[in-house]
């Protein structure tokens, strides 16, 4: 039985990013791994030549193909019940690992007696240049006074308990959030998280990503996820609620027109962003208030960055 059970599931990729992706997992120090890869375009040839002349010259990749697209909630879940690891370590088919990610995590684990571990990383673009790091430094007390604010957790640098997974049945349908939704219910059953400092995984940024190409999607489901925040603490029983996101989804402004608006005035805020980071500050303050018109649920988003931010600052220095 292997200690680690690596998943990744792959669909429409460049060659070129599955390809680094793969190396990058079979370049790890730590060697005791599993590596499943769901195929869940069965259509893309080129994509499962690949994969399957991989499986062929390295024994630990297991390829499990879907008959039909299923899209990544269902796909992981499948291979979180075919896996044979303790610990469940997530990649994405377009980024890249560090070669001591598996060794690294793994000890912190053991030494902290941790359930689960995220890693820093640095984001890259579609030619692989390098963009922007970001680091974090959480302990399990900090982690539980941040996260139900804001996701601070790389998904594809995740590894955890793969028992607790279990045990909560996986990932759900949240659109662009289940991984945060499952952080979440994981640490509200108790789980042992820390974020490590070190820079471990290279996080590929696209343009047509998921929070690239719908953040008003993105942004539902967050919201659903705070209220669901709220109510768990008085409810433990509240994260059980199957239908609870539909309900949430049904009371939401979902029109294309609403869509359309938000995810501009989401571009711009973003750009206002990028202009104060250049220390343009009168254009940024422009572009934020260009974008708060667009939509005034902008704002809310910029408030609750901005609150965030002071939290994270609070939680780092006294805890």
């Amino acid at each position: 039985m292997p200690e680690v059970s690596v998943i990744m599931s792959t669909y429409n990729e460049k060659l070129q990013y599955l390809t680094e992706a793969i190396e990058s997992v079979r370049a790890q120090t730590f060697q005791d791994f599993e590596f499943i890869i769901i195929l869940d375009n069965p259509q893309n040839e080129e994509i499962r030549e690949c994969v399957f002349q991989y499986a062929k010259k390295d024994p630990r990749i297991r390829v499990i193909q879907n008959d039909d697209n299923l899209g990544l909630t269902k796909s992981l879940n499948k291979a979180i019940q075919a896996a044979n690891g303790i610990y469940m370590s997530r990649m994405d088919a377009d980024d890249i690992m560090a070669d001591v990610c598996l060794e690294r995590e793994l000890e912190e684990i053991k030494s902290r007696k941790l359930d689960f571990v995220s890693a820093s990383r640095v984001n890259i673009d579609e030619q692989g240049r390098r963009i922007g790091t970001y680091i974090n430094d959480f302990s399990s007390k900090q982690i539980r006074r941040l996260l139900p604010y804001d996701n601070s957790v790389t998904h594809p640098s995740v590894m955890v308990c793969l028992e607790l997974v279990r045990k909560e049945g996986g990932y759900r349908e949240i659109p662009a959030c289940e991984d945060y939704d499952l952080w979440l219910r994981l640490l509200f059953r108790g789980c042992r998280m820390r974020i490590l400092p070190d820079v471990l995984l290279q996080y590929r940024v696209r343009a047509e990503g998921i929070c690239g190409s719908d953040p008003y999607r993105q942004y539902l489901s967050r919201r659903f996820l705070r209220v669901l925040c709220k109510k768990g603490r008085k409810n433990p029983g509240a994260w059980e609620d199957a239908g609870a996101f539909g309900r949430f989804i049904r009371r939401q402004d979902t029109s294309q027109k609403k869509r359309i608006r938000f995810n501009k005035a989401y571009e711009i805020m973003y750009q206002g962003f990028r202009s104060f980071g250049g220390r343009k500050y009168g254009n940024g303050a422009l572009l934020l208030l260009r974008a708060f018109c667009l939509d005034i649920e902008a704002a809310g988003v910029f408030l609750e960055k901005i609150g965030y931010w002071m939290r994270k600052r609070m939680v780092q220095r006294y805890l």
